[in-house]
């Protein structure tokens, strides 16, 4: 699923977004993001009936900040050679996770030819959720009802709220990026990931009906209307609540039920994609954005191969030299921070 975000995000930026909904990419991965946390929150949580909230940030710290880091010095790398200015509110943006209301409100690299450190807006729009769901978490892990009850209400505010902004407030007085790339209005996407592992996982009726294929199809048919409504309120309000649920309809039969589905899933290929996805969703914007200074006037076949071949070599290379080292020293800080006194 993560190969199946990254792909839709990199094939409609790759001059293609007229007709690839990369905006559904990057759903998917809030989703997967909710689900995944959710899900090994969940496991921690049966095992010592406790959640380590320290334990948490250091591996989100080590999950995200290594190969963050390598792409910062690459992109002020890239700018240095294009002429492009490195403002100091930038680098700031990125690293202290509020790059996504920068990039509203002033917006990355204004007036530059090269601007590769605004994808990590949605960086932000995550880090802000987690700054707060594992206190939730361990506030109401113990109550399944009242946990459910508190992420689907929070759910319908969030869509109550882009209704108000869209509706009542108006997007011309708004920045054309306020509701998309906004943490208020964007984090019930993962939200309906953390649904998703609750419901799997403490509703034995609801995982039930959601392993149902006839339940896949009728969420993929819900995604696929989300897509063909064209109408601009609906697109900036109930289009990512329906996007969610269409998702958590078919994660379930996609991901768990084995079938073609999931063994096409598991292809070889796709799973390669999925662990370089990290990497591959940073490096695939600052290798296009060189591709647009310097091979402007190529054909498009060329573009898009030297965007694909240079993009996925530095994720390769990022994930086994940056994004495993990462992980194993965060494993040995871990242990060494558990050795007694």
């Amino acid at each position: 699923m993560r190969a199946l975000s990254i792909l839709l995000v990199f094939v409609s930026h790759a001059w293609l977004g007229h007709i690839v909904p990369g905006g559904l990419g990057v759903t998917v991965f809030f989703f997967i993001s909710g689900f995944i946390i959710t899900r090994l929150m969940l496991a921690e949580y049966k095992r010592e009936d406790a959640i380590d909230i320290r334990a948490f940030y250091v591996r989100r710290f080590f999950r995200l900040t290594p190969a963050l880091v390598v792409y910062v010095v690459f992109c002020l790398l890239a700018m240095w050679v294009v002429g492009a200015r490195v403002r100091g509110i930038e680098l700031a943006a990125v690293f202290f996770y509020f790059a996504n209301f920068y990039e509203i409100f002033v917006g990355f690299g204004v007036g530059e030819p090269l601007y590769p450190l605004g994808i990590t807006w949605s960086l932000a729009v995550e880090e802000h959720y987690y700054f707060v769901y594992p206190l939730l978490f361990t506030l109401l892990a113990a109550h399944t009802r009242r946990f459910l009850s508190v992420l689907i209400v929070t759910c319908v505010l969030v869509l109550c709220w882009r209704i108000y902004l869209d509706v009542i407030v108006g997007l011309d007085p708004l920045h054309a990026d306020r509701i998309y790339k906004g943490t208020d209005t964007r984090f019930d996407s993962i939200l309906y990931g953390a649904i998703f592992a609750l419901l799997l996982d403490r509703v034995p009726r609801a995982a039930a009906f959601l392993a149902r294929p006839a339940v896949f199809f009728a969420g993929l048919a819900l995604l696929l209307i989300t897509l063909l409504v064209r109408h601009p309120v609906f697109q900036e309000t109930i289009r990512y609540s329906l996007q969610g649920i269409a998702i958590m309809a078919m994660t379930s039969v996609a991901v768990f039920r084995p079938g073609i589905i999931q063994r096409l899933l598991s292809a070889p290929l796709l799973t390669y994609i999925g662990r370089i996805s990290y990497s591959l969703y940073l490096y695939h914007w600052l290798v296009l954005g060189l591709v647009n200074h310097y091979l402007a006037d190529q054909s498009y076949v060329l573009r898009f191969l030297v965007l694909a071949v240079v993009s996925v070599a530095a994720s390769h290379l990022s994930y086994h030299f940056v994004e495993i080292p990462g992980q194993q020293l965060r494993t040995r800080f871990m242990s060494w921070t558990k050795r007694p006194a």
